[in-house]
C-alpha cells in the first residue's frame, strides 16, 4: 500500500469524522433549541392566560392593568432570532422576562380583584334577603356565598370573574323589589312569622301595616285553623 493511498484514506476518515461531528452538533443544537422552545412556550402560555384575565377584568369591572410587558418579552426573543437559531442566552432571557411579567401581573390581579370584589359584596346587605320569598331567599344566600368564595380565592382566573359577575347580576335582580333599608322591627316580624304558629290575633295593626308598607304582605297566606 502506497503512502499516497494511506494519506488519502486518512483524509477520507478525517472528513467522515468531521461530518459525523458536525451532524451530531447540528442534532444537539436542534435538540437544545427544541427544549428551550418548550420552556419558552410554557412560560408564554402562562403569560397569555394572565393577560387574557387582565383584559376580561377590565371589560367587566373597568379596572385596567398594563400588559405591555408581554409584547416586550416577545420582541426581545424575535430580535435575537434573526439570522439563525437563537443562543441559549436569548431563550433564557425571554423566559425570565415572561415569568417576571406573569408574576407581577398575577400579584396586581389579586390585589385589584380582591379590592373590587370586596367593594361589590359590601354593597349587598344580607339583611335584605329576609324580605324575599323562601326560595328566593335561599337562592340569594347561595349567590352571596358564591360571590364571597370567588372574591377570596388566592388565584384570579377568567372563570372566577365571570361567575362572580353573573352571580352579582342575578342577586341584584332578586333584590330589585326588596326594601333598600330593612327596619329591625320588620326583620323581627318576618322571622317570627317564618317560625310559624302566629295567629291573626297576635298580629297588631301596625304589624300588618308594616308588611304592606314594605310589600311583604304577598308572601303570607291567612288560613282558618281546623280546631
Amino acid at each position: 500500500m502506497s503512502s499516497v493511498t494511506v494519506l488519502e484514506k486518512a483524509q477520507e476518515l478525517q472528513n467522515t469524522a468531521r461530518s459525523i461531528s458536525e451532524s451530531q452538533k447540528e442534532r444537539d443544537d436542534q435538540e437544545r433549541v427544541l427544549r428551550r422552545i418548550d420552556e419558552v412556550r410554557t412560560a408564554l402560555q402562562a403569560a397569555v392566560m394572565h393577560q387574557q384575565t387582565a383584559v376580561l377584568l377590565r371589560e367587566r369591572t373597568g379596572q385596567d392593568l398594563g400588559v405591555s410587558g408581554l409584547d416586550t418579552a416577545r420582541a426581545k426573543l424575535e430580535s435575537k432570532s434573526r439570522g439563525g437559531l437563537p443562543a441559549d442566552r436569548a431563550f433564557v432571557e425571554a423566559k425570565r422576562a415572561l415569568e417576571s411579567f406573569t408574576s407581577e401581573l398575577s400579584t396586581a390581579l389579586r390585589q385589584l380583584w380582591k379590592t373590587w370584589a370586596a367593594a361589590r359584596i359590601q354593597e349587598v346587605s344580607p339583611a335584605r334577603f329576609v324580605t324575599l320569598g323562601l326560595d328566593e331567599r335561599r337562592e340569594a344566600t347561595e349567590l352571596y356565598e358564591s360571590m364571597k368564595a370567588k372574591a377570596s380565592r388566592p388565584k384570579v382566573d377568567s372563570a372566577s370573574i365571570l361567575t362572580f359577575c353573573s352571580d352579582r347580576d342575578t342577586l341584584l335582580t332578586l333584590l330589585q323589589h326588596a326594601p333598600a333599608e330593612t327596619p329591625q322591627g320588620l326583620l323581627e316580624l318576618i322571622n317570627r312569622l317564618d317560625e310559624g304558629g302566629v295567629t291573626l290575633r297576635e298580629l297588631a295593626d301596625t304589624d300588618i301595616a308594616m308588611l304592606r308598607e314594605f310589600d311583604q304582605d304577598n308572601w303570607y297566606t291567612v288560613t282558618r285553623k281546623a280546631n
